[in-house]
């Protein structure tokens, strides 16, 4: 005990360990000599008393001169036994962090030390100069950012990144904000800039929303990802009705369920939001199939290939800030440009006393058909809610929801049919469902099924996937069944487009 707090593993770290030294020999060694009473308990903090949870090694010297080395296993712990009585020194390097040292005396029994993690003071990036003119003449266009692989921010060339380190504690990080993805709403604000062929940007037009992200798996791994606003999925509410979707999956890149899909490079040490930062750049593998972002359109699912950078935080291991834009342009769906910046923060519930780390904004630049816009979505008023809550979330009414739970695309036909003495005409529609997606088709005069909702009779979706590959949802006010029929070919024509989520 040391100031009253225990130097033990949270839930999350101990399974982190398991995860990390599961199948290999231990990280942690000790004189295997020694058959002393004594231990020593090594427990790495950051400034706000957190561990540190990043890449370290960590000696313990005898004043003999015989060292015992551990490494760190993600936990901030490393436990040192079998000790003879003496003097010892601990010492701590790990990269980006000014050296730790502390001489102990040890007598029988047990001492724990806490050490404080320091990043060190002056790096190179953070005085480094900032992007000359014709460093940003580079670019094709000064309406967007320079390009990723244009201008590189400046870093600090004398430390080595701990590359795999980085990502393997990147990759806890993001598949623990995938959880807590399933436990906040927020207020958000919405700016939708049209930008000319100057590329000057024009007056905004602005929503504001109510903003609910919800996240599941199916069986096979597949990420599910719905977004809500004001308790709608319609494109309709946004500005010139084009959605902004799936912004929240960006940083899966480095879960590790999908970072195979990409190829990583650490740049070195750099700098965002003011602090030090491990600098990454990813490029999308060539013979990987994109399952970030995409768009449906003509009956046909197109992943946009992706690279991009991100900043990881020294101490905490978090992502920080991450940047992408398309490998190339798409002349298939005409999409010139998609530049995506997002920004990360922590967001403390004292309520509920819990911390997580969650998008505070995302810029949005691009170019499709010759048309150009900007747009911000800003985020405030987080709030967590519980299972009640969640369960009230309010979807929209007059619709029919599907969702693939599948690896892969789905095509069907929606076939709905007015009731009896209805002056309405049947629907049938054909569309695809990416996989791991969800489409949403809205009923109601001028909608997608231009049928009033109180004249709905029958519908049926015919699809080519397999039996309950396809999870559908009827949504009519006065209510209505759908019949699903699943392992049949669709027709290739009348095909709507959806974007991906």
């Amino acid at each position: 005990m040391l100031g009253g707090k225990f130097c033990g593993y949270s839930a999350l770290l101990s399974w982190v360990l398991i995860l990390h030294t599961a199948g290999a020999p231990s990280q942690v060694s000790s004189n295997s000599g020694s058959h002393g009473s004594g231990s020593v308990r090594v427990c790495l903090r950051l400034h706000d008393e957190s561990a540190y949870v990043g890449p370290a090694t960590v000696r313990l010297t005898s004043e003999k001169g015989s060292e015992i080395t551990g490494k760190s296993a993600f936990d901030g712990v490393i436990l040192f036994s079998d000790l003879e009585p003496g003097t010892y020194t601990i010492s701590v390097a790990s990269p980006g962090f000014a050296p730790v040292q502390q001489e102990i005396q040890l007598e029988a029994g047990a001492i724990t030390r806490y050490l404080i993690m320091k990043p060190k003071a002056g790096d190179a990036a953070e005085n480094a100069p900032a992007p000359s003119a014709s460093d940003l003449a580079l670019n094709q266009d000064w309406w967007t950012p320079p390009e990723i692989d244009h201008v590189i921010p400046p870093v600090d060339s004398s430390v080595n990144c701990p590359v795999e380190e980085v990502l393997e504690a990147a990759g806890l990080r993001v598949k623990q904000f995938v959880t807590d993805l399933e436990k906040f709403t927020a207020s958000e604000r919405v700016e939708h800039h049209p930008v000319d062929a100057a590329g000057r940007r024009h007056s905004p037009e602005i929503r504001k929303f109510e903003y609910v992200v919800t996240v599941s798996r199916t069986t096979r791994g597949v990420f599910l990802l719905d977004e809500y606003r004001n308790g709608s999925v319609s494109p309709e509410l946004f500005p010139a009705q084009i959605a902004t979707q799936g912004m929240p999956a960006i940083v899966l890149v480095f879960h590790p369920q999908i970072r195979e899909d990409f190829e990583f490079q650490c740049e070195g040490l750099g700098r965002s939001h003011g602090k030090p930062a491990w600098q990454v750049h990813f490029i999308q593998r060539p013979n990987r199939p994109g399952r970030i972002l995409g768009y449906s359109l003509g009956g046909r699912f197109i992943s946009l290939p992706l690279k991009g950078r991100a900043w990881i935080d020294l101490e905490t291991l978090q992502v920080l800030g991450i940047e992408t834009e398309l490998i190339h342009p798409l002349p298939e769906i005409a999409l010139t440009e998609e530049h995506i910046v997002i920004s990360y923060e922590p967001v403390q519930f004292h309520s509920q006393s819990e911390r997580l780390w969650l998008p505070k904004e995302v810029e949005l630049y691009v170019e499709r058909r010759g048309r150009r816009y900007y747009r911000r979505h800003a985020y405030k008023d987080f709030q967590l809610f519980t299972v009640d809550t969640s369960q009230n979330v309010h979807l929209a009414k007059e619709s029919y929801g599907f969702t693939n739970e599948s690896d892969r695309d789905i095509t069907g036909v929606l076939t709905v049919h007015p009731i009896a003495g209805s002056k309405a005409h049947p629907v049938s529609l054909t569309f695809t469902i990416p996989a791991g997606g969800s489409v949403t088709k809205l009923v109601g005069p001028g909608k997608d099924i231009a049928i009033p909702a109180d004249a709905v009779g029958s519908a049926t979706f015919a699809h080519n996937g397999a039996e309950n590959a396809v999870k559908v949802d009827a949504r009519l006010s006065k209510g209505n069944t759908l019949d699903v029929i699943f392992g049949v070919k669709p027709p290739q024509e009348h095909l709507s487009s959806e974007r991906d989520k």
